[in-house]
C-alpha cells in the first residue's frame, strides 16, 4: 500500500475538486519528476502510441529498440531509413512517414539544442507543422518530455472516459466541456491527469 504523503500539488487538487479527491486518495501519492526528457526519444514514442493501447505500443517500441540494440530511440537509427524501411519495423505507413519527418526535423533544425528554449506556444506551433503530429501528440510531449506541470488533453479518450464515469462531466459532453472542467485543476492539470490515468490502470 502506498503510504507516501501527498504532495502540496495533490493536496491543492484535493481541496479544489471532490470528485478528483476521491481518486487521489484511492491512488495514493504519485511522483512526477520535472526533469526534461530526451525530446526525440519521447516524440517517437508518442507517434508509436497514437491510436493503440499502451500494451500494444510498448510491444512495438521494445521490438524496434531490440532491433537497433538501443535503450532509447536515436536519430542515427532512423536517418538512413526510408519510409518503407521504417514501416517494416512494425508501423503503419502514416506512422512511418511521421517518424521519418520527425527525424528529418531533428536533423536539420538543431532541435535538440533549441526546443526547450522556445515558449510553449512556439514549440507547439513548430511540432504541429509535422506530418502526423496533432494536438494530442503535442500535449503528451508537453507532459512527458517538457515535464510541463499544467497540461490537460481533452483529446485523450481515457481521460474523457474517467471524467464521465466519475460524474465530472455528462456522457454527451463535448471537448470544450472537458477543457472547461479541467480549469479547476490549474496550475496542476498534469498531476490531475496522471491520477485519472492511474485510476484505470
Amino acid at each position: 500500500m502506498n503510504t507516501k504523503p501527498f504532495t502540496k500539488k495533490e493536496l491543492y487538487l484535493i481541496s479544489k475538486d471532490k470528485n478528483l479527491a476521491k481518486i487521489i486518495r484511492k491512488n495514493g501519492s504519485i511522483s512526477f519528476s520535472r526533469k526534461k526528457q530526451d525530446p526525440f526519444n519521447n516524440l517517437i514514442g508518442i507517434i508509436i502510441s497514437q491510436f493503440i493501447s499502451t500494451k500494444a505500443a510498448d510491444g512495438i517500441k521494445n521490438n524496434i529498440l531490440n532491433l537497433f540494440n538501443k535503450k532509447q530511440f536515436e536519430i542515427n537509427s532512423f536517418k538512413n531509413l526510408n519510409v518503407n524501411e521504417i514501416k517494416a519495423l512494425g508501423l503503419s505507413t502514416n506512422k512511418a512517414r511521421s517518424v521519418k519527418e520527425v527525424t528529418n526535423y531533428f536533423l536539420h533544425h538543431k532541435v535538440i539544442e533549441r526546443i526547450y528554449t522556445l515558449d510553449q506556444k512556439e514549440r507547439e506551433a513548430e511540432l504541429l507543422k509535422l506530418f502526423g503530429i496533432g494536438r494530442w501528440s503535442v500535449e503528451m510531449f508537453e507532459m512527458f518530455a517538457v515535464r510541463n506541470i499544467n497540461v490537460f488533453s481533452s483529446g485523450d479518450a481515457a481521460l474523457r472516459s474517467v471524467m464521465i464515469e466519475t460524474n465530472m462531466v455528462q456522457k454527451n459532453a463535448n471537448l470544450n466541456d472537458f477543457e472547461n472542467y479541467s480549469k479547476i485543476w490549474s496550475p496542476f492539470k498534469t498531476i490531475a491527469s496522471l491520477h485519472l490515468w492511474k485510476s484505470i490502470d
